[in-house]
């Protein structure tokens, strides 16, 4: 009798806190632990009819940028982490669990009760990683030979916890702008103040010489420290000219509620800037 001979793959799908196939789902989108009793909390529901075992943990990061304005990660920052990391102060409840299919969970992070005498902000990455308990695909290869494929999906959120004074502001410290065909890429350079980071929306209007509004966008933004974020106007159907550009700054994003953002003074910034 012949025997089949299986080589196991294992595929990790990584999200940003956003459902995964419909798979695994997690709310909120960004976890605020409350700074007077130290406790937040994560739902964890499994939108599927499969068994999955589910892995809490936590890495500091948070999103820097390249040259060109691009959002990167960064997980390497040693001077930060010895500042703002979260990851020693805190605990997932339970850890790691099975979540059968249709369940939801619910994870308590709680900061260590020694810890929370720390004054500041602090924050991290948790990742929920979830691995089916059977192989997701078979796939017959070869006479003899086949392979198992385990989709397992992982999901990253941020973690904030914070006590005592904190604050943040931003000063706008240039812009770079460049237009390609019909879209005006927006680059400004940001230099974080306070001691939090800086959490809110960006909006840009472009304006003419009446002070008319003739194009705008808006976009969710960050600055954990000095930081080039990118925005793109659309200017279809702007006439070439002369043009004023208003960049303006405020900590309420629709994602997050306003009484977990450290709040700051709205910033506005103008420049000068020309359409061909």
């Amino acid at each position: 009798m012949s025997k089949t001979k299986f080589f196991y793959l294992s595929i990790i799908l990584v999200s940003m806190a956003l459902p995964l196939g419909a798979q695994i789902a997690l709310s909120p989108s960004f976890v605020f632990i409350d700074e007077n009793n130290g406790v937040g909390n994560l739902f964890v529901s499994n939108k599927s009819d499969k068994v999955y075992e589910v892995t809490i943990s936590f890495a500091f990061g948070y999103p820097g940028s390249d040259a060109e304005g691009n959002l990167v990660m960064n997980y390497d920052d040693s001077s930060a982490f010895a500042t703002f990391a979260l990851d020693s102060m805190i605990r997932a409840f339970p850890r790691i669990f099975i979540l059968k299919g249709g369940e939801q969970r619910t994870v308590r992070l709680q900061v260590i009760p020694g810890e929370r005498r720390k004054q500041g902000f602090f924050y991290t990455r948790m990742k929920v990683l979830a691995k089916p308990q059977t192989a997701e695909v078979t796939q017959q290869v070869a006479e003899g030979i086949g392979t198992k494929i385990n989709f397992n999906f992982e999901q990253v959120t941020a973690v904030f916890y914070r006590k005592g004074k904190v604050s943040t502001g931003l000063v706008v410290k240039g812009v770079d702008v460049l237009q390609v065909d019909t879209v005006m890429q927006l680059r400004p350079h940001l230099q974080r103040t306070g001691n939090a980071p800086y959490l809110g929306s960006m909006f840009a209007k472009l304006k003419d010489g009446k002070g008319s509004v003739i194009a705008e966008t808006q976009s969710t933004t960050t600055a954990y420290f000095d930081v080039i974020r990118r925005m793109d106007l659309n200017i279809t159907g702007v006439p070439a000219g002369k043009y004023r550009l208003e960049l303006s700054f405020e900590t309420r994003r629709n994602d997050m509620m306003v009484t977990d953002l450290v709040q700051a003074p709205r910033i506005v910034h103008e420049v000068d800037v020309e359409v061909r």
